[in-house]
């Protein structure tokens, strides 16, 4: 029997995963974007649209912590109804969008901070590439509120490509 040649092979084409990172804001749906007019996918290529979800309850600490009220069981059950449901909208937004650039996509939603889920996921997926919005933010609301984006670029296996917002338009 003879053994076929290299060339004879049919070797399936290499699957690249490309995990998005999206926080319901404009600037992470720019960078949606920008990856599908970017990047170049394959047949078997898949874009995961990751989003790190936060319990209603660490809304309430902004204002003084949930130890400082008295907060009805209900109320938090109707803020996680809200929240789950805008979640899910933006992230359908994102995969109709994915589709109609005919490219493969799947919507991962994960309860934590965003600095550990998506570098966390990111590494369980064996991405090739994150791609993750940049608000903006200056040195001094970066300092106090962190930067999702630098925390990836640090802790994150693969290439991270950080996306610009989109300019403001100046009136002429």
């Amino acid at each position: 029997m003879e053994t076929p040649r290299t060339e004879d092979v049919q070797h399936e084409e290499a699957v690249k995963t490309t995990v998005v990172a999206l926080d319901q804001g404009e600037e992470s749906f720019h960078a949606l974007e920008w990856a599908l007019e970017t990047i170049r996918f394959g047949a078997s290529d898949k874009v995961v649209l990751i989003h790190a979800r936060t319990s209603p309850a660490s809304r309430l600490s902004a204002f003084g912590g949930p130890e400082g009220y008295i907060v009805s069981t209900d109320l938090i059950l109707n803020m996680e109804k809200a929240q789950e449901r805008e979640i899910n909208e933006f992230m359908d937004r994102a995969l109709q969008l994915c589709e109609k650039k005919q490219v493969k996509a799947v919507k991962l939603i994960v309860y934590g901070d965003a600095r550990d889920v998506i570098s966390e996921e990111t590494k369980k997926l064996h991405a090739n590439m994150l791609v993750i919005g940049s608000h903006g933010y200056g040195a001094v609301k970066r300092t106090f509120l962190g930067s999702v984006s630098d925390y990836c670029v640090h802790h994150v296996e693969c290439p991270v490509v950080i996306v610009k917002k989109k300019p403001e338009k100046k009136d002429a």
